[in-house]
């Protein structure tokens, strides 16, 4: 309670921004992943109902598993990195809907680089449980023979995006592992 009487004072609901963040952080995961599967949606299911196994990358031949993988990769790129980026800085349309912002931890505004940093490298590989990108290349991996590591690497990126979650509610700025690592701060859009 005493933490939350503190950052009242200093113009900052810490609580309002985790549940916000929170939200957007649902709506990017539901739309990213939709856009993602939309060949398979549309195009490959052939008029059968969806099934779990459309979405494995191996029920295809190798170029069209590849092509479907490679999409949802630039899908999260461009959603996470490019618009953020150049659309809208320092904002996915989850975030923008929820009102917040990825800045640098001095309030300015997030570079390309550091975006680069913060998603492809923190939340896909560091992190990577629920992240498209992360998700798309655990997809890819036994494409070329490096099934053995998917269960590993999916349970270990698991137990990391849940420390990750657990550290950014302990810490008073909110700051997940894929912060720290970029130097950013999810903060509410003024």
């Amino acid at each position: 309670m005493a933490k939350r009487k503190i950052s009242k004072q200093k113009g900052i609901d810490v609580a309002e921004v985790r549940m916000r963040r929170f939200f957007a952080m649902l709506i990017d995961w539901y739309l990213g992943q939709m856009i993602a599967v939309i060949p398979i949606t549309f195009y490959f299911r052939q008029g059968e109902y969806l099934q779990a196994e459309m979405f494995d990358l191996t029920q295809y031949d190798f170029g069209t598993g590849l092509a479907l993988g490679i999409y949802g990769l630039l899908v999260g790129v461009i959603y996470y990195v490019v618009i953020p980026s150049f659309i809208f800085p320092g904002q996915t349309l989850g975030k923008k809907w929820c009102k917040v912002i990825v800045k640098k931890q001095d309030g300015t505004e997030v570079s390309p680089l550091q975006l680069c940093l913060r998603e492809l490298v923190g939340a896909t590989f560091l992190e990577g449980g629920i992240i498209l990108m992360a998700s798309q290349l655990r997809n890819l991996m036994p494409l070329f023979g490096l099934s053995f590591l998917v269960h590993p690497w999916t349970y270990l990126s698991y137990g990391l995006t849940l420390l990750s979650i657990g550290y950014a509610y302990m810490n008073q700025k909110s700051r997940c592992f894929h912060d720290l690592l970029a130097g950013t701060i999810v903060v509410k859009k003024d």
